[in-house]
C-alpha cells in the first residue's frame, strides 16, 4: 500500500532528526585522529616567483634557444631571404612567444586571469605564419618536393621536442599536473622557437615547401603535445 505521508510531515520529520543530531558534525575524538594522521603529509612548500619573474625566464629562454640555433647552424636561406621577409618572420616569432610565454605563466599561478585563451593565441598565431609564408615567398615547387623537405620536418622535430622538454621541467615548479591546454601551449612555444632558425638555414624558401614542411610540421607537433598533456593527465 503506497505511503499517503504527507510533504509538511516528511519536512517536521526531517527537521527533528536533524536536530537530534550532535554539533559539529564529527566528534572530537574522531577530528584529533585526523589531524594526527594529516600532519606527516604536511610539509613546506616553496612559494612561486612573481607571475612576471616565471614569464621572464620562459622568454628567455625561448630568445636564447633561437638565437643559439642561428649562430651555430648555416645561414644559407638568410642571406635568400629579403629584409621585408626576415622582419615578418621574426616579429610572428616574437609575438608568439610572448603570448605563450604569458598563456604558460598563468596556468602554472593557481587563479592567475587568463586573458586570451589558447585556441584564439594558436588561431591568430598560424593565421600569421599562413599569411607571411603564402604572401611573402614563392609559389612554385622546385626539384624534388619530398626530399627537399622531410629533413627540415625531421630536423625541427629534433630541435623542438627537447626544447619542449626544457620548458616543462620550468613549468613543473607550478604545474604540477599534466593537461592538453598546457602541454599544447609548452610545445608552441618550443615550436616557435625552432621557426626562425630553420628559416634562416633553409635553402627551399618556396611558400608549399615552407607551408608543408615547416608549419605542417609544427600543427602535427602541437597536436601530438596535446595529446601527450590530456593522456599523462
Amino acid at each position: 500500500m503506497q505511503d499517503e505521508t504527507p510533504d509538511w510531515e516528511v519536512e517536521r520529520r526531517l527537521d527533528a532528526w536533524a536536530a537530534s543530531q550532535p554539533p559539529g558534525g564529527i566528534s572530537p575524538e574522531l577530528a584529533r585522529r585526523v589531524q594526527d594522521a594529516l600532519k606527516p603529509s604536511l610539509t613546506p612548500v616553496k612559494p612561486l616567483p612573481p607571475q612576471s619573474t616565471l614569464f621572464a625566464a620562459f622568454f628567455v629562454i625561448f630568445l636564447a634557444g633561437s638565437a643559439g640555433l642561428i649562430a651555430i647552424m648555416n645561414k644559407s636561406g638568410l642571406h635568400e631571404m629579403t629584409p621585408a621577409q626576415i622582419g615578418a618572420v621574426t616579429l610572428i616569432c616574437a609575438a608568439a612567444g610572448i603570448l605563450l610565454a604569458l598563456k604558460i605563466t598563468a596556468e602554472m599561478i593557481p587563479g592567475a586571469k587568463h586573458n586570451m585563451q589558447l585556441v584564439s593565441i594558436l588561431t591568430l598565431c598560424g593565421i600569421g605564419v599562413f599569411a607571411i609564408f603564402a604572401t611573402l615567398f614563392p609559389w612554385e615547387i622546385r626539384g624534388d618536393f619530398v626530399a627537399e623537405g622531410w629533413p627540415c620536418a625531421l630536423r625541427e622535430i629534433t630541435i623542438a621536442v627537447p626544447a619542449a622538454v626544457v620548458l616543462w621541467l620550468v613549468a613543473r615548479r607550478g604545474a604540477f599536473f599534466a593537461s592538453a591546454r598546457l602541454s599544447a601551449a609548452l610545445t608552441a612555444l618550443a615550436v616557435f622557437l625552432v621557426v626562425l632558425p630553420l628559416q634562416t638555414q633553409c635553402m627551399f624558401l618556396q611558400a608549399p615547401h615552407l607551408l608543408v614542411w615547416h608549419a605542417g610540421t609544427a600543427v602535427v607537433l602541437i597536436g601530438l603535445g596535446a595529446v601527450i598533456g590530456a593522456y599523462a593527465r
